[in-house]
């Protein structure tokens, strides 16, 4: 997992890079790679804030930032995120038109939904397979008892 300020750094880096190549001439398709790295980085962001806002128990005990400076930080990196946004759309709307872009986000929301339904049944499952672990044990446990006690009383008989 990253830490919000390397995704928004590879994200800033990706944005900078996309636009000083369409700038100078290269066409959109040749920097769909970066593209793809932006929209990847942006998604890293996002689920880095996420979980920043339940740390594990060692972070909140060794965090010294501020509650204030860490809030600001995320609105600013957000911002900037939106603006970068703004004018990626604005480059493949220039390029492609209103509808290619409206399919390509289409194409992003299906996928996403998509990964989130196969994160949510992998989630299951483990839940799942952790409480037929648990359900094992219990029954060895259960079993395990009176063959102790079996052997015990076995044991000294003899």
């Amino acid at each position: 997992m990253l830490d919000p300020v390397t995704a928004f750094a590879a994200a800033t880096s990706a944005f900078n890079f996309i636009k000083k190549a369409v700038e100078a001439g290269r066409e959109l398709e040749d920097v769909g790679g970066q593209l793809g790295t932006w929209f990847g980085a942006c998604a890293d962001l996002k689920r880095a804030e996420e979980e920043s806002r339940d740390p594990p128990l060692f972070r909140k005990l060794l965090h010294r930032g501020s509650v204030e400076q860490e809030a600001l930080d995320n609105l600013m990196r957000r911002k900037k995120i939106e603006q970068q946004e703004k004018e990626l759309r604005e480059l493949i709307v220039y390029r492609f038109g209103v509808d290619v872009y409206r399919e390509m986000m289409e194409e992003r929301r299906a996928i996403r939904e998509s990964r989130d339904r196969l994160a949510a049944k992998q989630r299951r499952n483990q839940k799942k397979a952790a409480q037929n672990l648990i359900a094992m044990l219990i029954v060895v446990a259960i079993l395990a008892v009176p063959l102790a006690f079996a052997w015990l009383i076995v044991g000294r008989k003899d």
